[in-house]
Order: C-alpha cells, then sequence, then structure tokens
C-alpha cells in the first residue's frame, strides 16, 4: 500500500525546522572577526535566535545587546535588552522600539563593531514613521497595499521612503567605526536589500518616485500628502553622513530552506520536481503555475513531489480570517480534485504564523472539497470572503503554529501517489 500523500507532504514541509542550524550559519557568517568589543542589535521575527546564535559566537567580547521581537519571541527570553514591537501593523511598541534603537546606537559605547541580525517583520516591529504621518497613516498605507494586491516590496518602498530609521537611516546613528548586517532574507522579490525595509541598504528616492509608489496603492488626498510631507522630513536624517564602515552579509534565505525540502522528499523515495525560491504572484497564479506541472506529472507512474518557496500576494475582497498559506491551500482544493490520483497539497510559513496567531498554513487533499460540500461550506463563497482560516478549520485541516526562530518565506509541498482518487471512498 503506497503511503498517505498529506501524511508525506506535511512531513517534508516541516524537516527542515529539525535539519537546518542557524548557529552553524551564524558562526559562518562571523568568521575570522577579530573585534575585541561587539554591540550586537537583533530585530525582526528571528531577532532572539540569531543573537543567541551570535552570542555564542562571540561570548564575552559582546559589550551590549538590544533584541527587538514580537511578542512570540520575546515571551522566550525576558529581560531589559528585550523591546516589543506589533507586526503585522506598526503600532505604540514598534515605535518605542525604533526610538529604543535610536538611542542604544547613539549611546557611547566601548565597541569597535555594532552586529545587526536582521530578519523579517522587523519593519512593524521597529519603526519610526517621519511626521506628519505617524502610525495611523503607516497603517493607512499598508491597508491600502492590501487592497491594492501589490508585493510586499512597494509596501517596504514606501515604508523606508516615510521612515526616521528605514533605507538606511539607522547607519546614520551608529557611531562604532563599523558595523555589519547579518540578514535572514525573506523578500523572494527583492532579496536582501529589502527586508526589514532596507533597514541598513541605501534608499533616498525622488519626489517623482514617491509619487508612483503611492499610485500603485492607489492613495491620494490627504494620505498621499502627509507621506509627501514624511518623506521630506526624513531629508533631516538622510543628509547626515554615514560615518561607519558598513556591510550586509546574507546568512540565510529562502534558497536554504527549498534545498532541505528537496534532500526531504528525495530520502522519501519521491521524484522531486522544484518550482524554486522565488515562487510568488498573485494566489490564483501560483495555484494555475502548480495545476499545470501537476497536471503533467498525474499521466506519469511514479511518486512525485512538486516544492517551491516564495510568497503569494492574496487581494483582500472579504472580511474573512485567512493568511497567504491558507488562502492558497484553499484555493488548491481544485486543482487536487480535478487529478484524479490520490493527492496533497501542503502551504506552511516559515516563521510559524501565518497571520494568524497559532496556525502556521494549511493543507488540502483530492476530497477536501467533497468533504467540504459535506459540511455544508459553501467553497467559492468563503474563497471570495478571504475566509480559508474558517473553511480549514472546520475540517481540521489547519497546521499548528508557533514561534519558529526562523523567517524564510512560505514552504509549499504537492505531493502526489498512483493509485485512484479517494474521494468516493471519502462520501
Amino acid at each position: 500500500m503506497t503511503p498517505d500523500p498529506t501524511t508525506s507532504a506535511l512531513a517534508i514541509a516541516s524537516d527542515w525546522l529539525e535539519r537546518l542550524d542557524l548557529s552553524a550559519l551564524v558562526a559562518a557568517a562571523l568568521h575570522g572577526e577579530t573585534a575585541e568589543h561587539v554591540d550586537l542589535v537583533a530585530l525582526g521575527k528571528a531577532a532572539g535566535e540569531l543573537c543567541d546564535a551570535a552570542q555564542g559566537v562571540l561570548g564575552a567580547r559582546v559589550a551590549r545587546r538590544l533584541i527587538i521581537a514580537d511578542a512570540s519571541g520575546a515571551a522566550l527570553r525576558p529581560g531589559g535588552d528585550v523591546v516589543v514591537g506589533e507586526h503585522p501593523v506598526p503600532g505604540a511598541g514598534s515605535l518605542a522600539a525604533g526610538r529604543r534603537l535610536v538611542d542604544f546606537l547613539g549611546h557611547g559605547s566601548a565597541a569597535e563593531l555594532t552586529v545587526f541580525l536582521v530578519s523579517g517583520g522587523a519593519s512593524s516591529l521597529c519603526s519610526w514613521p517621519a511626521d506628519p504621518l505617524g502610525l495611523d497613516g503607516l497603517a493607512e498605507l499598508w491597508r491600502a497595499a492590501l487592497g491594492a494586491g501589490v508585493d510586499i516590496t512597494t509596501l517596504n518602498q514606501l515604508r523606508a521612503a516615510t521612515s526616521m530609521i528605514a533605507g538606511g537611516g539607522v547607519l546614520r546613528h551608529v557611531t562604532t567605526a563599523r558595523s555589519r548586517s547579518l540578514i535572514m532574507v525573506d523578500n523572494v522579490v527583492s532579496g536582501a536589500p529589502w527586508v526589514a525595509s532596507g533597514l541598513t541598504y541605501e534608499y533616498d528616492p525622488s519626489a517623482d518616485e514617491l509619487t508612483e509608489l503611492l499610485g500603485r496603492v492607489r492613495a491620494d488626498g490627504p494620505l498621499a500628502a502627509r507621506a509627501g510631507a514624511a518623506a521630506a522630513a526624513r531629508r533631516s536624517v538622510m543628509d547626515r553622513p554615514v560615518t561607519t564602515v558598513h556591510d550586509n552579509v546574507i546568512v540565510a534565505d529562502p534558497a536554504l530552506l527549498l534545498e532541505r525540502a528537496i534532500a526531504s522528499a528525495a530520502e522519501l523515495g519521491y521524484e522531486v520536481h522544484a518550482l524554486g525560491e522565488a515562487v510568488q504572484g498573485d494566489v490564483e497564479e501560483v495555484a494555475q503555475r502548480f495545476a499545470a506541472e501537476l497536471g503533467d506529472l498525474a499521466t506519469r507512474p511514479g511518486r512525485h513531489c512538486v516544492l517551491g518557496v516564495g510568497e503569494v500576494t492574496v487581494h483582500v475582497r472579504g472580511s474573512g480570517v485567512g493568511g497567504r498559506c491558507q488562502e492558497l491551500a484553499w484555493t488548491m482544493a481544485t486543482v487536487l480534485e480535478a487529478l484524479g490520483c490520490r493527492a496533497s497539497f501542503v502551504a506552511r510559513s516559515s516563521d510559524g504564523r501565518d497571520y494568524v496567531e497559532g496556525v502556521a498554513g494549511g493543507w488540502v487533499d483530492e476530497t477536501t472539497r467533497a468533504r467540504a460540500r459535506n459540511a455544508g461550506l459553501d467553497w467559492a463563497a468563503i474563497k471570495h470572503d478571504n475566509d480559508a482560516n474558517r473553511g480549514l478549520g472546520t475540517l481540521g485541516q489547519l497546521i499548528a503554529g508557533g514561534h519558529t526562530g526562523w523567517n524564510l518565506c512560505d514552504l509549499y509541498v504537492a505531493v502526489l501517489e498512483p493509485g485512484g482518487s479517494s474521494i468516493v471512498a471519502s462520501l
């Protein structure tokens, strides 16, 4: 009897958590560092784990440290050097974190080197929007970006263009002779330069470029005026010279996650078909990409696994609850139903939170739509209302989540097993 495809797909989607070694990656990035005194600044969803790994390498050479994390990450290491910000929309804690960061960097230190440990989510967790935009204006821009369905880079550019610290602004506050960023990449569209809204990369858009960005998210009127004024106010920071000698180093990226998933699938005996580490686009477009690959493989003998890592775009139309992974999984139920074979699809966030606390993603198989009908669920209505969380939750097809200490985008795993569909047997 061939294995259950869902069991295999879920195993492949989680195996990397046991196999990847963050401490070894950070040690490699800091190899040969000779500074006797180092300040550590860790920001993002993986801030605590990155800071612990760097502390393990540098030991007593760490002079000071500051960790800016989300609530789940901060709960693992309480202390005076930990600041909690909000995510995905910046809040009062995020603003306090931004000001704490600037104060930390400007405070006198015996260190020769400042090491930034940067992971995704930092632009929300640590924020300082220039006046008169403020936190409420930044939240408006975030909602506008969601409604327009733009990619994450556009939102990051808007954040940086109106921030006192992002887009290289923070480097104006570094007082050590040297500084370095170790970056965990979670942006498949434009990579390391836009993690944490380009915190330690230079970004200084013109007024025309800002207008074009605002047009992409359909922001006009008072919101556009406030964003323009904030960008002008940011000039007071960007005009200052950078006195530190800085370099940016990638410590982990989505390709690492894909490589490990490929190895896991191969170990389970699957013929692996990789879609790459930059799977992106609208949910429907990505589902069709998987559909084309799976449709061809369903006619071939053998056991197949189609893998990809990336970040889909969700156009928010309804008032339901569902993250990117849950939305893609719900969409893929139709694809699997049409294949005529035993199949399963898993979409899992690497940070352990797919928009909803406690949910890492979701899974579907070729019977999901039939069982949804039996449960009285209107598949199309749930999809239209962006309420995949309710649909998958009703069917028991959510993946439990929690803080992982990683942020390398989302992992997508589709498994095909020989044998006819089990839809009839499930009715």
